[in-house]
């Protein structure tokens, strides 16, 4: 079934079908093949394969389920219920069961940060009746904006247990330095302020910091219209990831092996784009270059957190209507 671009309202009925677009997301995400430079279906890494994502996402959906029920019993007609949304506990319950089940490390991060608030701003929109993309985005704002600081510091502390790659250092809040969860509650740090202060160096934070503008402005339409003009669900996938990584440089790259390297890997997305992506045979073999050339580096070229961007993509679609 397609999805028009212009009747973004949420087909999602049930909690249930809720929980089937966050798995289904996350699983198309991972599937989606060549994504050059990513862990796929037919490319892994040294210590990381493509059946550690698989465990994640299946170890993770426990988790999905209590936080959308628990958020499903609120009212969310006071602003007392969105600040006891708990997305931080979300985060480190998850990021405790992922790493629990796999012994790849940090797989799945990314989506459970993405997909956290944009599932509970689902909720709040189906028990209000309001279910636009706009009523979206408003109550995903509402969702950030009033997270609180132990929301900051649980985040923290599912980031230290995942130990992702490149993070460097800060002189201020920084993740490794103990004094910071002190810093946090002195200066009143939630979600909404602590992304504001690394959205330069963070794709993530860029999305928390401007309501998920790369995911919902920009891959979501491009997603639909590419999945509708090929009514294939790879292609579309592949492709978008392509035309979000041409829009920003991926700051995973960036981190671990600076600007330069990042914005090759962007103009080479660009490119292959003009080919019409992978849906052209010379733009499919165009991507199986890149993606071989990237994977040459064993993950230090590896465009990950573009990646996590588009299971929010994905499931948003899926949340809209879109079937395949």
């Amino acid at each position: 079934m397609s999805l028009e671009e212009t009747n973004f309202n949420i087909s999602v009925k049930s909690l249930d079908d809720l929980l089937r677009c966050l798995s289904l997301a996350s699983l198309l995400e991972v599937a989606g093949w060549p994504k050059p430079g990513n862990v796929h279906r037919t490319q892994n890494f040294k210590k990381t394969r493509f059946e550690h994502f698989m465990a994640g996402i299946v170890a993770i959906q426990p988790n999905f389920r209590v936080f959308c029920e628990t958020n499903l019993q609120k009212s969310f007609e006071n602003e007392d219920d969105y600040k006891k949304i708990e997305l931080g506990q979300f985060f480190k319950k998850a990021a405790e069961e992922m790493i629990r089940w796999q012994d790849g490390g940090n797989v799945l991060l990314g989506h459970i940060l993405i997909l956290a608030p944009l599932a509970v701003a689902a909720i709040i929109c189906m028990k209000k009746h309001q279910t636009n993309i706009s009523d979206l985005k408003t109550f995903l704002n509402k969702v950030i904006e009033n997270s609180s600081v132990n929301d900051t510091i649980n985040l923290y502390q599912a980031i230290r247990l995942c130990n992702p790659g490149g993070l460097g250092r800060i002189k201020k809040y920084d993740i490794n330095d103990e004094n910071s969860f002190n810093e946090l509650n002195k200066d009143k740090i939630n979600l909404k302020k602590i992304f504001d202060l690394s959205k330069e160096y963070d794709l993530i934070s860029l999305e928390y910091s401007t309501g998920f503008n790369l995911i919902l402005n920009e891959g979501l339409p491009y997603f639909v219209k590419t999945f509708n003009q090929f009514k294939d669900i790879n292609i579309a996938t592949v492709n978008t990831y392509l035309k979000l990584l041409s829009l920003n440089p991926d700051t995973l790259v960036i981190r671990k092996s600076g600007l330069d390297l990042a914005l090759y890997i962007s103009n080479m997305a660009s490119n292959i784009l003009e080919y019409e992506g992978i849906s052209s045979e010379k733009g499919l073999r165009l991507t199986i270059e890149l993606d071989n050339e990237l994977q040459a580096k064993k993950g230090k070229l590896n465009p990950g957190t573009t990646a996590d961007l588009i299971s929010g993509v994905i499931f948003c679609a899926l949340l809209f209507g879109l079937r395949f």
